[in-house]
């Protein structure tokens, strides 16, 4: 069971920091695209290529596991996983009576984060999920479009505020 929470967090934070910091950084990257080939069906697959999708679906997967702890720890009475976050909580260092709050803390921490994402998403989910190899001259040329129509409403909607 340690184990298993143990790969399960680590792959949770893999994936934040995927969605968070990697990804945009190497979208930018020309030496990368030959990665985002090779990856773009496994991303329009599991989150259609949406950064706040990834986390989305991570924060939805980690709310699974804890169902199902609940769920179990009501039949199976050993089950307590309250030495695991024991250990973590004390290499973080983090005292008995603030724990509950640090917990509340890292949701609120997480709902921040998707915020942000929300903040910086720039298309509608129906142009990013498209695989860049199928994306055709035509299309291409219509999304150009909306990109620029889009930057000239931000714009205006900016200069109406001031």
């Amino acid at each position: 069971m340690t184990v298993f929470l143990l790969v399960f967090a680590v792959v949770a934070l893999i994936g934040v920091l995927y969605a968070l910091v990697l990804r945009p950084w190497l979208k930018k990257q020309p030496w990368a695209q030959s990665f985002f080939a090779w990856v773009d069906p496994i991303e329009l697959a599991l989150f259609k290529k949406s950064e706040t999708i990834l986390m989305g679906r991570l924060l939805w997967v980690g709310g699974l596991f804890v169902t199902f702890y609940d769920g179990a720890a009501m039949f199976i009475h050993s089950l307590d996983i309250t030495p695991l976050t024991t250990r973590f909580f004390d290499w973080a260092q983090i005292p008995q009576d603030l724990r509950s709050l640090s917990m509340s803390a890292f949701i609120g921490i997480i709902g921040l984060l998707i915020n942000r994402l929300r903040k910086t998403t720039t298309k509608p989910l129906e142009l990013v999920a498209v695989p860049d190899a199928q994306v055709t001259p035509a299309a291409a040329q219509a999304m150009a479009k909306a990109e620029a129509a889009k930057e000239q409403a931000v714009q205006a909607v900016a200069e109406a505020k001031s």
